[in-house]
């Protein structure tokens, strides 16, 4: 069921001469686009203005599902004003240390239709495939080994190991040099199929952070991967409102057919709203670029210089370009420049959509 409630957000003020008003966005998961991105430099006050937004939403009854894969959530790394009412909110989960519960390998229901099996290990194969650059032999083998998975699913809770050793016991040796290359990846016990009758998906109102930054970096952005695509499918079975936050989102594939990009680009239609954080602009691929140009609230904080003639791009018109990038270069730490279709100004009852610079206010 779509969710019916609306959440409300605080930002931070617009100055206009000596009056300042606050700064709000509203957003109706399943209805707008709850998905939202904020870019600028190292120390710029991102990280903390994404950390103020995740206790925002858990506060007002939204799941708040984020992913590690550098240490950025970890304890330390939490602003020290946030820091008790954000860690009072956090459930933490260590994927180092242990499995978490999950749909992988478990078809889903797609319209009025459950997914057969196969299409099941499609999906999946895909998601490693993509990151392992696999040619359409080797995706047809991984296919294969967790098709035989998805069928016994039930006696074969351990789903990465489960499909190593389809693999190695596999007939073909194309498929058991697949299983060597694959072993970095698979030989790691972090998901496991769920009880019957329980629910991978954590929706109860709390920050849920999923580390994976202890891995090595070679597979921790492939662990990511899997946990979003598990996130997506499930949230979009059940269609309960979930915000899915991910810093250094950078470090992750957002183009055409990626799980991130489905996020951004469907979410809205399955209730996922997203805070999606990053250091850099330039490192994404226009393809990319195209993708976050449709989140529907863009913050940018200072930008590095090489930097700025694509952040004004991504924020304003033609005509309105050079002045955006004059704000650019001026902006201080907790300022920013916003863009959203769901922003208010004080007590306006029309949302201003227009670029507008703010002052993120952070608790002292």
């Amino acid at each position: 069921m779509i969710a019916s409630h609306k959440v409300r957000a605080f930002l931070g003020t617009y100055q206009e001469g000596p009056e300042r008003f606050p700064v709000h966005i509203q957003l109706h998961p399943g209805v707008d686009s709850s998905s939202i991105f904020l870019t600028g430099s190292s120390g710029s006050g991102k990280s903390t203005a994404g950390q103020d937004l995740a206790i925002q939403f858990a506060n007002q009854g939204l799941p708040v599902l984020a992913v590690d894969i550098g240490h950025t959530l970890s304890p330390d790394h939490i602003c020290k004003s946030l820091s008790s009412e954000f860690e009072a909110l956090t459930i933490r989960h260590d994927l180092y240390a242990a499995p978490v519960p999950s749909d992988l390998i478990s078809p889903k229901l797609c319209g009025n239709y459950m997914e057969d099996s196969y299409d099941t290990a499609v999906g999946l194969s895909e998601i490693i495939g993509q990151k392992n650059r696999f040619g359409p032999d080797q995706t047809a083998l991984l296919t294969d080994a967790i098709k035989s998975l998805v069928d016994c699913r039930q006696t074969s809770p351990q789903i990465l190991p489960g499909i190593l050793e389809s693999l190695e016991n596999s007939d073909s040796a194309s498929a058991r040099r697949l299983a060597k290359r694959l072993t970095p990846l698979l030989r790691h016990n972090v998901f496991e199929c769920r009880p019957t009758g329980s629910s991978s998906l954590p929706i109860t109102p709390y920050i849920h952070i999923f580390d994976a930054s202890n891995f090595p970096d070679s597979i921790k952005t492939t662990l990511a991967d899997l946990l979003l695509y598990d996130w997506f499918r499930s949230a979009r079975e059940m269609q309960v409102p979930i915000v899915i936050m991910v810093d250094e989102v950078q470090n992750l594939q957002l183009g055409r057919g990626t799980v991130l990009n489905r996020i951004i680009t469907e979410g809205r239609k399955f209730s996922i709203g997203s805070v999606l954080i990053s250091q850099s602009l330039k490192c994404f691929s226009t393809d990319e670029q195209l993708a976050l140009s449709q989140t529907g609230t863009k913050l940018f904080f200072k930008p590095p210089l090489t930097e700025l003639r694509a952040c004004s791009e991504m924020l304003s018109a033609p005509q309105r370009r050079v002045e955006t990038t004059e704000l650019l270069k001026t902006l201080k730490v907790g300022q920013c420049l916003l863009r959203s279709d769901y922003a208010y100004i004080g007590d306006d009852l029309t949302p201003c959509t227009e670029r507008i610079s703010i002052n993120i206010d952070f608790p002292q």
